[in-house]
């Protein structure tokens, strides 16, 4: 879990530096202990104007 928090806090910090647009970034955690980054951009188009920036911790 510390490791996937510092990976996110790398992620966080790099999209602000480069003003780079992202979807989701979420820590989680599965019933067997497992703990991943799940980080998520999709590509700009006319329809995606409802785009919104997610980042939460679900452990």
């Amino acid at each position: 879990m510390e490791q996937a928090i510092t990976y996110a806090a790398i992620l966080l910090a790099y999209a602000r530096e480069s003003q780079q647009e992202f979807d989701e970034l979420l820590i989680e955690k599965n019933r067997y202990g497992a703990v991943w980054l799940h980080f998520a951009v999709r590509p700009s188009t006319p329809s995606s104007k409802n785009r919104h920036k997610v980042a939460f911790i679900q452990a």
